[in-house]
């Protein structure tokens, strides 16, 4: 159930509507100075933490009260190790973030933050390639990495040091894989390329006892992905094109019925989440031909499960129906590409980062 947020006028629906007028708009925005990189709300929805990798900084928004915090500093500057992504922990002071890329040894390194006095608590070492993604249990103080050396790893935030669990991609893979937790915490999943562009693996772990292996083995193949693609307006060549986007992101919806997929290469898409068949598909807003785009797609399902967000090149925020693919609302008020997006759990609001960050409210 979504409570009110920080605008006293506002009027609040109990689910994010972006079909009924006024629909959302812009109530909070946090000046940057260069592009966000990682956005994550706090459990409770009433922080937002803003990664920018550019200038090593880490901000935090109120999102009860739209402005900087009162009880926290509202900028970090972490010039040592430098930030790129960032997430949320079930402390309310508390984040994990990955070393920024250009970080030397400590590229591949994870820490978990003191925001309220910026104090390093734990570092977390092991992996040989950079961070790529990080992903909190919902239900225990246990968290994924996911990275370019071809594993992911399970850690304890109170335990430094080694990890306690790391899976290995299949065979005959190339890229990064990617993993996250489902919303009960019991189920955690790992994607990765296959060789040649030809689809994806999706494994499905038990999170209590992950070391068997995975319960579940589901393949979405490249035909899979272009027939969808086409069916919902594609031409033949960039649905083609399309079905090889490399994947960069994987979100469960509360049900765990789909996963959401961002790629790279400006298109999104849902997958069943119980035999990994491909479901629906969604469009960057790039006003050129969306083969071509090379800009990664930034997207999120609202925590109703009804619509999926996605960030448009031209600053614009697409707001579809999961389900049907429609597109029920474009949002307006960005001014360069949209590289982060994020919807609030507990209260009727999303987030949305080009270089600066807003908050939007109904």
């Amino acid at each position: 159930t979504y409570q009110k947020p920080f605008f006293s006028h506002s009027q609040v629906p109990i689910t994010m509507d972006f079909t009924s007028e006024p629909g959302p708009k812009m109530g909070y925005v946090l000046r940057g100075r260069t592009p966000a990189t990682s956005i994550s709300y706090h459990e409770t929805g009433s922080h937002l933490f803003v990664a920018s990798e550019n200038d090593s900084v880490l901000r935090i928004v109120d999102c009860l009260n739209g402005g900087p915090p009162s009880d926290r500093p509202p900028m970090i500057k972490l010039q040592r190790e430098g930030i790129r992504n960032v997430q949320s922990t079930h402390h309310g002071h508390c984040v994990l973030f990955s070393a920024g890329s250009q970080r030397g040894s400590k590229t591949n390194a994870v820490y978990y933050l003191s925001a309220h006095d910026n104090k390093i608590l734990r570092e977390f070492s092991g992996h040989t390639g950079v961070v790529t993604g990080i992903s909190m249990s919902p239900v225990d103080d246990t968290f994924l990495t996911s990275s370019a050396d071809g594993t992911v790893r399970l850690w304890d935030i109170g335990k430094s040091g080694n990890n306690i669990g790391q899976m290995t991609s299949p065979q005959n893979v190339e890229g990064s894989p990617f993993a996250a937790f489902d919303s009960t915490g019991l189920v955690f999943g790992i994607s990765a390329a296959m060789n040649g562009g030809e689809g994806n693996h999706v494994h499905l772990y038990d999170a209590r006892n992950f070391s068997v292996g995975p319960f579940s083995e589901m393949k979405v193949t490249r035909q899979d992905i272009e027939a969808i693609l086409r069916r919902d307006g594609c031409t033949p060549e960039s649905a083609y094109s399309l079905s090889r986007s490399e994947w960069i992101s994987m979100e469960f919806n509360k049900s765990g019925k789909q996963i959401l997929i961002g790629t790279k290469s400006g298109v999104a898409m849902t997958i069943d989440g119980y035999d990994g068949g491909a479901l629906r598909s969604f469009m960057l807003d790039s006003g050129h031909d969306r083969a071509s785009s090379s800009q990664p797609m930034a997207t999120c399902f609202t925590p109703d499960e009804r619509s999926v967000i996605c960030g448009n090149e031209n600053g614009t925020i697409s707001c579809f129906d999961a389900n049907s693919g429609i597109l029920n609302r474009k949002l307006k008020g960005h001014v360069d590409r949209i590289g982060c997006v994020a919807a609030n759990p507990k209260y009727a609001q999303i987030a949305t980062s080009c270089t600066n960050t807003a908050l939007w409210v109904w």
